[in-house]
């Protein structure tokens, strides 16, 4: 045994796999142990190398033990019948003592073909010399295109490949691309490595498209920056991507089927969740439940969608007690974002000495108004959950209630906010909440935080649930 048998196997398994093209095929044997291997190699429609593997044991007595008739079978119950039919181009053998059935097989003088003892394994090696081969075929990514403007057709959708790496590439090489994955079912989008019928009398767009790998993944919508790994011949792997890839449960033509003709026009929308922090952590986690219901169902049909949170609370007035403006603890951030920033406001203790008789609603809404003057995230819906009056922007004689520090006035703030196009308004209101300002804050859809709610026909009332398209590929503009 030395190391230059398994070289010199390295280099055979390679310059083999370099002659093996379309319907060709050789075979190579292994003798390990008290059994006899035979892998039939050969390449598949992609030119990706595979092999058949035949197993045959020894018996107690050493005597190679045939067992149901298949292709071998009676070939290797005789070595001239093994050497004719099988013809292996060589044999790999343990290093270790072989029972007689295997010592019969081995090439004996006048024999063309060698046997060499390695440590490792013809299918560890035969593997090793796979992963190494150059890919015969380019590989594509199946991308959905536009109709360009001026063309018969223009604008309607028609499925391509998008190049990923040229014939004669090897494992590791890295290809960038920049695709758009649009709101799709909950299947989600099918990220399909393809290689084309080689058809030389055909022209490129007419080759037909063939499946070689096929993974999907719900991907939020939006453009990505990929990177195309080639791992091994038959494998890219994509790196970039939000989500993990798994293997894809719709078959080719059912992928294919789903393409639409064109893309619709997708209305993304702007979800901005007020809360409020007052009376203490009981009540509040069932504001923050139903803010996480509403956030699911609209994210539903997935839909773009970007979600805000804006926390208030009650205006610092008594002795000591630090006035602490809103805050926004998320803007226009994914839904499971806003989720999570939802989940930290969980576990405040209230102040005693908070005032009682309002919150800083009007606050909030200047907030809200201020921001969305300077973002572009959608058509914006503002939910609002709580249940305090807002402060007066003067002393309220008839409730006593206080003024806002800051002479904000809610109801002006809403009007503007109400003069932006598209919005609506929805509230989740605790019991007891009443008052003009609360009627219009729920003018479009309205709950009770303590009751049962249908948060699909609630976030329908919003605008929040559009049927997303079947959009089953990833699409590249030109």
């Amino acid at each position: 045994m030395s190391d230059d048998d398994e070289d010199q196997v390295r280099e055979l398994l390679s310059g083999e796999l370099g002659r093996c093209t379309g319907d060709d095929t050789f075979t190579v044997a292994e003798f390990a142990g008290d059994t006899a291997t035979v892998f039939e190699v050969y390449r598949d429609e992609h030119g990706t190398p595979a092999a058949v593997r035949w197993e045959y044991a020894c018996d107690e007595d050493g005597a190679l033990r045939v067992g149901q008739p298949d292709r071998w079978s009676e070939a290797m119950a005789d070595p001239e019948l093994f050497y004719r039919r099988v013809s292996p181009r060589f044999i790999v053998r343990t290093p270790h003592q072989l029972p007689d059935g295997l010592r019969d097989l081995l090439p004996g003088p006048g024999r063309q073909v060698r046997s060499y003892t390695c440590p490792t394994s013809l299918k560890e090696l035969l593997r090793a010399a796979v992963r190494e081969d150059p890919i015969p075929l380019g590989y594509e990514l199946a991308v959905l295109m536009r109709v360009p403007a001026g063309r018969t057709g223009a604008g309607r959708l028609f499925l391509t490949g998008l190049p990923l790496f040229r014939p004669g590439e090897t494992q590791g090489r890295q290809e960038s691309i920049r695709v758009r994955c649009e709101p799709t079912d909950d299947e989600g989008t099918a990220f399909v490595v393809v290689t084309r019928e080689p058809r030389p009398d055909l022209p490129r767009h007419a080759q037909r498209l063939r499946p070689l790998q096929a993974q999907a993944a719900i991907v939020p919508p939006g453009t990505y920056d990929l990177t195309a790994v080639l791992t091994r011949p038959g494998r890219v792997r994509f790196d970039g991507l939000p989500a993990r890839l798994a293997d894809c449960d719709r078959s080719w033509d059912d992928l294919k089927r789903l393409v639409p003709d064109q893309l619709s026009a997708q209305v993304s929308a702007h979800l901005v969740c007020l809360i409020e922090l007052c009376d203490g952590d009981e009540r509040l986690q069932e504001r923050v439940y139903r803010m996480e219901e509403l956030i699911k169902s609209a994210q539903a049909e997935g839909a773009a969608l970007r979600v805000s949170v804006v926390a208030y609370g009650a205006h610092g007035v008594a002795w000591k007690v630090r006035d602490r403006p809103p805050e926004i603890r998320a803007w226009a951030v994914s839904g499971n974002q806003a989720i999570k920033a939802l989940g930290g406001l969980v576990g405040r203790t209230p102040d005693k000495r908070e005032y009682q008789g309002a919150a800083q609603l009007e606050c909030a809404l200047r907030l809200v108004r201020e921001r969305l003057a300077t973002t572009n995230a959608g058509r914006p819906a503002i939910v609002t959950a709580g249940g305090r009056a807002a402060h007066p922007p003067g002393l309220d004689t008839r409730r006593q209630i206080i003024p806002c520090p800051d002479w904000v006035d809610g109801r002006l703030e809403l009007s503007r906010l109400r003069a932006l196009p598209g919005i609506t308004f929805g509230a989740i209101r605790d019991p007891g909440c009443e008052g003009r300002l609360w009627d219009q804050l729920g003018e479009h859809a309205v709950a009770s935080a303590d009751d049962a709610v249908d948060m699909e026909s609630f976030a329908a009332d919003l605008g929040l649930r559009m049927a997303a398209q079947t959009v089953p590929f990833p699409v590249f503009e030109q």
